[in-house]
């Protein structure tokens, strides 16, 4: 494990050590998301890929889930609405 060090400026500001942002693969533009979990600091980058992110709650609990699963409890726990794009109003402003 290595520990960096960095001082909070006058603004609130941190700049993220070198060193830290190489082991990170961090690069300029990078949104990062900060939590807080038993008075710890949690910085993640917010540009992760999902495949780095597999296996890391360990196994699910009834085994592995085809994607048709995990989209039925992603509106299930969200709200069907959310994903329903039908009823939309089109925009005149061009993205």
């Amino acid at each position: 494990m290595t520990i960096w060090e960095a001082r909070l400026s006058g603004k609130g500001q941190v700049t993220i050590p070198k060193g830290m942002r190489e082991a990170l693969n961090l690069r300029p533009g990078d949104q990062l998301v900060y939590s807080v979990i038993d008075g710890q600091v949690i910085m993640t980058a917010k540009t992760i890929d999902l495949k780095d992110l597999a296996g890391y709650l360990g196994d699910p609990p009834k085994g592995p889930s085809a994607i048709a699963d995990i989209d039925a409890a992603a509106v299930a726990a969200a709200g069907a609405s959310v994903f329903e794009t039908s009823d939309d109003e089109s925009s005149d402003v061009a993205a």
